[in-house]
């Protein structure tokens, strides 16, 4: 065989591995822990919707939930709530070990880690910004990290999206997360922000998680 068809050779397998890895890889999960978000976005997001509904139809303000059925509402939801994301929580760190579990694809291991460490920077850097402020100003500087995180959200959807090719994912999820972030700085410091909230953990972490782990059985 002559140099010339050595190399051809060569570099066909070359691509082909290369194809074959990228196949692969694009085989993986599309988002992590789906379980674990799926669980997160539903109790947290029935909470957070237990306590708008409360405060926007309690009358003569403050305290609430004296009656039926806020006061059980009040005594047991975020207890339960907490309770079944650690045992999500314990379930997905049992099965991060299993042998078969599929991993994440990397442009998706990328998307979403990423999104993790500009959450963290972004947390550091507010927390940085209102450090010479009073206590009665540093709230203001905490409402700006719910836009963040949905702005954060929506760019590892997006991202999922395309490296997973599943369109849906770039219009009902990833644009979604960014228009909830304009109106969670629109809303500000206001009871709207836990509906927008609500909204965001059934709609954006519990609905999507449930879809794709549905399409994962088929």
């Amino acid at each position: 065989m002559t140099e010339p068809t050595l190399s051809a050779h060569s570099s066909t397998s070359a691509d082909i591995a290369f194809l074959k890895r990228m196949a692969l890889e694009g085989r993986g999960e599309p988002a992590p822990a789906l379980v674990l978000m799926a669980v997160f976005g539903l109790v947290f997001g029935v909470v957070v919707l237990g306590l708008y509904i409360q405060i926007a139809t309690a009358e003569g303000g403050p305290p609430f939930g004296r009656s039926a059925p806020w006061r059980w509402f009040n005594h047991y939801a975020i207890p339960v709530a907490f309770l079944a994301f650690l045992v999500a929580l314990g379930w997905t760190g049992w099965r991060s070990f299993a042998a078969a579990r599929r991993p994440l694809n990397r442009g998706a291991l990328a998307a979403w880690s990423g999104a993790f460490i500009g959450l963290v920077i972004a947390f550091l850097a507010v927390r940085i910004f209102v450090r010479n402020e009073p206590p009665t100003d540093v709230v203001y500087g905490v409402y700006l990290l719910p836009p963040i995180l949905l702005i954060l959200w929506g760019v590892a959807w997006w991202t999922t999206a395309v490296v997973s090719r599943r369109p849906w994912l770039t219009t009902a999820v990833a644009l979604a997360s960014w228009a909830m972030a304009v109106l969670a700085a629109w809303v500000g410091n206001s009871l709207l922000l836990l509906a927008v909230a609500a909204a965001s953990l059934l709609g954006l972490a519990f609905l999507p998680a449930l879809v794709l782990m549905a399409q994962k059985r088929k």
